[in-house]
């Protein structure tokens, strides 16, 4: 059950605000008559690629990777995708100095 929750609030909050969320929104507006069908939508949409995320990661990473060097490699990502962003080189990041 722990890894149950902290999997569920990990995965809502990284999900909040991203573009999938955004298109979620703008097609619920674009048809209120149908907000229960684009739920559902986005809804299985993330069950399936979570879904498939996790057969990828038990089936075939943690079969051929230590999980410490999964962790480490994961921080590094992490870090390295966190400085693009800050410093510009991705995303649409205006900095008014």
């Amino acid at each position: 059950m722990r890894l149950f929750l902290s999997a569920l609030v990990v995965v809502f909050l990284s999900e909040m605000g991203d573009k999938t969320q955004i298109t979620t929104m703008l097609l619920a507006g674009a048809k209120p008559a149908y907000v229960l069908w684009v739920g559902l939508g986005s809804a299985m949409a993330l069950i399936c690629t979570s879904f498939i995320e996790v057969i990828i990661g038990s089936q075939l990473i943690a079969r051929f990777t230590k999980p410490s060097t999964i962790q480490l490699l994961s921080g590094i990502t992490f870090l390295l995708l966190g400085l693009l962003l800050v410093f510009g080189v991705m995303g649409n990041i205006k900095l008014d100095v």
